[in-house]
């Protein structure tokens, strides 16, 4: 067989073409039956039927063009983007990764631009006079909480006594406060542990979170005692996310209590916070730096916060 090569079936294509446009002229009277016919609105001129009949001719020369060229652009086969391995395979050992917020289910993590996310706020509350508002009850300190403004008689747990001393010198052993009066009752909050405790101020039962003052008063031997035990259904970290499906609020929080390590008795003011609000409508503070979070004590928990996706 004779190798046709792609210049002589070019030249053969310009030569079919030449042929079939040959009785075509481009002259005056050609021109003038153009001019005719279109002021007549009849059928289309010589010259447009010619040019109709070599669309097909065209058509099937790109085509052979296409064909003939093809093969030039043509590259090895591609990689696959992900390999696969056979259920059962025991050629490969999936390794554990950190879960991220990604990872977390659609919609449980809010996550966007800076009105978006969680602000800073404190509920803890501020200065009264000189000193926190305050409950020290045997040596652990309960700082007063801003909401809510009025806790549910139905969270009220055991009595854990009365207070003894209305004062500013917060020290000692007993029940004494800067805040709630001699003689009012003080009590547990049912799903919080040691963590928080509840006394009447002026009538309005107001609740209390474990803290430690500066570096003052009894440090819990782990996070966990320092926070509620009911279910948790959301967590917010200010600046960063807000998680609100509760299950995975409560994976959150397990990871932050169960991977806590002790750092230091002190706590002081930080520019983030972390909240979390329990199923009984509680809600709780830790003041956040870097992977550190304080409260009752300082505590480090890098795997809580890559967890989160910080």
């Amino acid at each position: 067989m004779i190798a046709v090569t792609l210049e002589e079936r070019l030249n053969d294509l310009k030569k079919t073409a030449d042929e079939m446009a040959a009785d075509v002229r481009a002259d005056d009277r050609l021109l003038a039956e153009i001019r005719q016919k279109a002021v007549r609105g009849r059928v289309l001129s010589p010259i447009r039927r010619k040019a109709w009949a070599l669309v097909p001719a065209a058509c099937a020369a790109m085509a052979v063009l296409v064909l003939l060229v093809l093969p030039l652009f043509k590259t090895g086969p591609v990689s696959p983007v992900i390999e696969s391995i056979a259920a059962g395979s025991t050629q490969v050992t999936a390794q554990p990764s950190p879960v991220t917020s990604a990872d977390l289910p659609g919609g449980s993590v809010l996550l966007g631009a800076s009105s978006e996310k969680p602000s800073f706020r404190s509920i803890w509350s501020g200065n009264s006079n000189t000193s926190f508002p305050m409950i020290l009850v045997n040596g652990t300190y309960y700082r007063l909480l801003t909401s809510p403004k009025k806790l549910n008689k139905s969270l009220l747990g055991q009595a854990v006594g009365t207070v003894a001393t209305y004062t500013t010198e917060m020290t000692g052993e007993g029940i004494c406060s800067n805040t709630v009066l001699a003689g009012e009752t003080v009590y547990q909050v049912n799903g919080m542990g040691s963590a928080a405790v509840a006394a009447n101020i002026d009538g309005t039962l107001r609740i209390f979170q474990q803290v430690t003052a500066g570096s003052a008063g009894s440090v819990p031997s782990s996070l966990s005692q320092a926070l509620g035990k009911a279910k948790v259904k959301e967590i917010s970290l200010s600046g960063v996310a807000r998680v609100t499906d509760p299950a995975t609020a409560q994976q959150l929080y397990d990871r932050l209590v169960g991977g806590a390590s002790y750092v230091s008795a002190s706590c002081s003011r930080t520019s983030q916070s972390l909240h979390i609000v329990y199923d009984n409508g509680v809600t709780l503070q830790l003041f956040v730096s870097g992977t550190t979070v304080m409260s009752a004590g300082s505590w480090s928990c890098p795997d809580f916060f890559r967890q989160l996706g910080v």
